[in-house]
Order: structure tokens, then sequence, then C-alpha cells
């Protein structure tokens, strides 16, 4: 896999997750984000308003006089709430994680036929560039961009990739070489 491409590929997952995570934070422990969510100081906190979600459920908890009975159905009731989101969201989470594999590895097939059809034409003009006479090819791979003709150079056996090299410009076989 090119480098370039794996870097984007790990910092999508990363971006997800850790999205991920704050959303899961946020939404069992609002009281970590007291920051985000204080009301200024001038103004009063509004009253809670009513139980719709999980949270809200815990802020009633929260305000409402503790009785005993009252208090320890509701408990109930939340926790078995929560373990039923909670296992929703490992279940989402677990199908994004597959979803994510699923992408890498086609991207990964993606790329390793693409690298092994630029090998195949590296070494086909490599032998190509092995019947031709040393000045010949020469000419040919001085027309090529550097990287591309270092890569056929080195395809191309020892002994003719040394004649080509002597029947090149001495500047360029130089940067050639290095």
């Amino acid at each position: 896999m090119k480098p370039a491409l794996t870097y984007v590929v790990l910092w999508v997952v990363t971006l997800v997750l850790a999205v991920q995570v704050v959303l899961v934070l946020y939404y069992f422990k609002p009281e970590a984000f007291t920051v985000l969510n204080s009301p200024p100081a001038a103004q009063a906190a509004p009253p809670p308003k009513p139980a719709d979600s999980i949270i809200a459920k815990v802020d009633s908890l929260r305000t409402e006089p503790k009785d005993s009975v009252s208090f320890d159905v509701k408990q109930v009731t939340v926790v078995s709430a929560s373990s039923d989101s909670l296992k929703l969201l490992s279940s989402k989470l677990n199908a994004e994680i597959q979803k994510e594999e699923l992408l890498e590895k086609k991207v990964l097939t993606q790329t390793t036929g693409a690298d092994s059809a630029h090998a195949k034409e590296i070494k086909g003009t490599a032998k190509l560039l092995e019947s031709m006479s040393a000045e010949n090819a020469a000419k040919i791979l001085q027309n090529l961009k550097l990287s591309e003709a270092r890569q056929v150079l080195m395809a191309v056996k020892k002994k003719q990739a040394g004649k080509i090299l002597s029947a090149m410009e001495p500047k360029l076989a130089a940067k050639m070489i290095r």
C-alpha cells in the first residue's frame, strides 16, 4: 500500500473512532462537558425538561427527592435502558469497524494490483532496452523521468546497465547512480 494512502486511511479510522468516543462520553457522562454546556453566570439554569432520553431521566433522578422505593425502580429502568443502548452502540461500532476493514482490504488489493502492473511494465521496458544497443538505450532513458529511468535501469542486467550508463552524459549518469 502506498504510504500516503495508508496514512489517509489510518487518519480517517482514527477520526471516526475519536468522534465515537466523544459521543459515547457525552452520552453517559454529560457532566464531563460542563465547560461546554454551562450557562452564563448571570442566567439561572433552566428547569429540567421532561424525560425524553436516558440523560434526561438521570438528570431528573438527581433533582427529585430520593425516596427509596421510587428511586430504586427508576434506577433499574435507567440501568437496563443504558445497558441496552450500550449494546446498540457496541453493535454499531462493530459494524463500522467491519466496514472500515473491508474498505482497507479493497484499497490494499487495488494498490497491490496497480503495483504489480507497474512492476511488469518496468520489467518489459528493461528487457526491451537490453535488446538494444547501449547508445540507443541511453538516449531513451535520458528522455524518461529520473525516477522511472532508475527503476528501469535497476531492472536491466548489470553488464548492460553499465554499458548504458557509459553511453549517457556523465552528469545524468551520476544522477542515475545516486
